[in-house]
């Protein structure tokens, strides 16, 4: 396909969007703050007075796999993705018709996009999750207007059943082209699938009954369908959808903020479609909000801040706005809560005029500040991690120059008493770290809220990995100068992060700074189950499609060649000293119908990266890994391994990595 088909230029146009919205914090509090004496303009737009949002009374009926003990009662948890999805759930008691049937009827906003699951409350709140014993993250259901829906619970996260299920398979295209969708979420029954190039999706392991289908994009380009699909035992349910892309329309987002906020400093929108941040992932600490990929609004004249953001007409658009992520300095409501708001975008131009109450919940906000070693490379931004039930997302602090740092923590600290917090450079928490908090489980440093003001001083005396920085003399040596076609190239890592994408045109400036003509992107599917076989993109360890094409559109834009070599993500082993990669092949059934099915996801894996290569001018697909070739590792009880798309039996570990090109 060419560079300039539509389906591409709606992915670059996207992608520009969410590489300019995601810069981080550059400020210095004690000069002219970020975009002093640059405002937005307002162009002749209607100005959205608030009004209230028209309301669709939902009734939910669901089917439990077996009676509730007399001490259990059932809820409906309405999900937050934009705070995070195990931070500000709303639940719902639901009554029983029966033993096993359980219904709730809730008002919801007309034309949203619920994410909601079931949870089992007793001694112990249990949640659902699916039939191969996988979290359900949450089901999604379009409210069109009053209806009912019903759900089946397939399992509970203490407990599982044998029951007959079956698979949905489909392919989404745009209903307008004909040209197929990739990077689109589609559910059903609390279990997620992402659309590959050929707009192709498959969710095996469903319950037997009817599921509610429903196909979103996440970046809300196309319009959110949903239908009815029957599920039998041991059958696939083909379907074949289609979805009508949305016209852009300009918003202007303009904000009062409260007096109380540090002047200058960077305020955000953290919302629930990607080009607000959202990542669709389970990152650390239960958010799913990534800060480096939000916008950040430009600061006015009055002190007030505006953006305009080009955003798909009808799309259902829950948002925030926020001194850190959607849980950390989030704004909050007049009583404490967190503030969520939620926009159905119009067809015309609009301003929408806001005022936030407070960034405040709680006891008094505490005022980090911290001096990190001089040698610090000066493009370096410094974040913080916060501890509160587990490490979370860091957070970019305010430079001050000089080495000196700040950030102000306004909220939530009406729930925190004592937490622990770090230091770390460029996002790089459990890497890049203060030399005194170093690693993936520190104890951190410590801090306690209180009702009194505070301003907390540190000191990083070095950074782990970076504790002798001076320069090393080196020695010259005569080169051979090469031919034109000489390739020298940097290959990036399969570790994937999505904060990371903030870093990546500067990593690619590095590359062409030393010399390199190419550069070697490694995005990565993942194995999450062996029987039935699920090989798929999970968000936030495997970047999206739009992840990918960002990267090859930055690297290019520097005069870079780019190859694409996709790689395999395979299942932690429950023995630690096993490889990855020989315990699946181990593990798996390797019967004939397993090898079809696995050649059959395999070839999608290729077709996938292929097509993206097409479409985006990769000069170069590289097939293959380190799991094509295993032997055993001396163990006389293993046979000796070969390949394993010739021998069914694989050993412990790999020979050298073998490589298929294609140009």
């Amino acid at each position: 396909m060419n560079l300039q088909s539509a389906p591409i230029r709606r992915i670059i146009a996207a992608a520009f969007v969410l590489v300019l919205v995601g810069q981080a914090c550059t400020l210095s509090l004690f000069e002219n703050p970020l975009n002093t004496g640059t405002s937005t303009q307002t162009p002749d737009v209607i100005a959205l007075p608030p009004t209230p949002q028209v309301m669709a009374q939902t009734t939910f009926i669901v089917t439990v796999p077996e009676p509730l003990q007399p001490n259990e009662s059932m809820a409906i948890a309405v999900m937050d993705e934009v705070t995070g999805l195990s931070l500000n759930a709303t639940q719902y008691p639901m009554s029983a018709r029966d033993s096993l049937t359980y219904t709730a009827t809730l008002p919801l906003p007309h034309n949203s996009v619920v994410k909601y699951r079931y949870v089992r409350r007793g001694a112990s709140q249990v949640l659902e999750d699916t039939n191969l014993g996988t979290a359900i993250r949450y089901r999604m259901y379009f409210v069109e207007g009053p209806a009912e829906i019903q759900d089946i619970i397939a399992d509970w996260g203490d407990k599982s059943y044998a029951r007959p299920t079956g698979t949905i398979l489909g392919q989404i295209t745009n209903v307008d082209t004909g040209s197929t969708l990739p990077n689109i979420l589609v559910t059903a029954g609390g279990m997620q699938s992402i659309t590959d190039s050929s707009g192709r999706f498959e969710i095996p392991g469903l319950p037997v009954g009817t599921q509610n289908l429903l196909v979103y994009s996440m970046d809300g380009m196309y319009q959110t369908f949903q239908q009815g699909a029957f599920v039998a035992d041991g059958h696939t349910t083909v379907v074949d959808l289609r979805v009508k892309s949305l016209p852009l329309v300009n918003v202007t987002f303009s904000v009062t903020v409260p007096s109380t906020t540090v002047p200058g400093v960077p305020v955000r929108i953290a919302g629930n479609i990607l080009q607000l941040g959202n990542t669709f992932a389970d990152l650390q600490g239960g958010v799913s909000t990534s800060t480096e990929r939000m916008p950040i609004m430009n600061l006015q004249p009055d002190g007030s801040y505006a953006i305009t953001l080009a955003l798909p007409a009808g799309a259902d658009i829950q948002y925030k706005y926020t001194l850190g992520d959607g849980y950390w300095n989030a704004e909050h409501k007049q009583d404490g809560t967190w503030n969520q708001r939620e926009l159905i975008v119009p067809a015309q131009e609009v301003m929408i005029q806001d005022t936030i109450v407070s960034w405040s919940s709680g006891d008094s906000p505490i005022l980090f500040e911290v001096t990190v070693p001089s040698v610090t490379p000066p493009g370096d931004i410094i974040y913080i991690q916060f501890n509160t039930f587990g490490w979370m997302e860091p957070i970019p602090m305010w430079p001050l120059g000089n080495n000196r740092w700040a950030y102000k923590l306004y909220s939530p600290l009406n729930i925190l008493g004592s937490f622990s917090y770090r230091y770390c450079r460029n996002g790089q928490c459990g890497s890049a770290d203060d030399s005194q908090t170093v690693g993936t489980a520190p104890t951190g440093r410590l801090a306690t809220t209180s009702i009194i003001g505070q301003d907390i001083q540190d000191t990083v005396n070095s950074w782990n990995w970076f504790e002798n920085p001076e320069p090393v003399t080196l020695v010259g040596a005569s080169i051979t100068p090469r031919a034109s076609g000489f390739v020298a190239g940097v290959e990036f890592q399969p570790t994937y992060r999505p904060s990371w994408s903030y870093y990546a045109p500067q990593a690619f400036i590095n590359t062409q700074a030393i010399g390199a003509n190419n550069v070697i992107l490694t995005p990565s599917w993942t194995y999450t189950a062996l029987s039935p076989l699920v090989f798929a993109p999970i968000p936030g360890q495997d970047p999206l499609w739009i992840d990918s094409a960002i990267m090859i559109s930055q690297a290019r834009s520097l005069g870079l060649n780019v190859s694409l070599f996709p790689t395999s993500h395979f299942p932690t082993p429950a023995d630690p000293s096993s490889v990855p990669s020989a315990s699946f092949w181990l593990n798996a059934p390797r019967d004939a119908q397993w090898w079809q099915m696995w050649f059959t996801r395999y070839r999608a894996f290729a077709v996938n990266y292929a097509d993206l290569a097409a479409q985006t001018g990769v000069q170069t697909l590289i097939l293959g890994g380190d799991w094509i070739t295993v032997r055993h590792n001396g163990n006389p009880s293993l046979p000796k391994c070969a390949n394993i798309l010739r021998d069914r039996s694989c050993g412990h570990y790999p020979t050298p990595k073998p490589r298929l090109k294609h140009r």
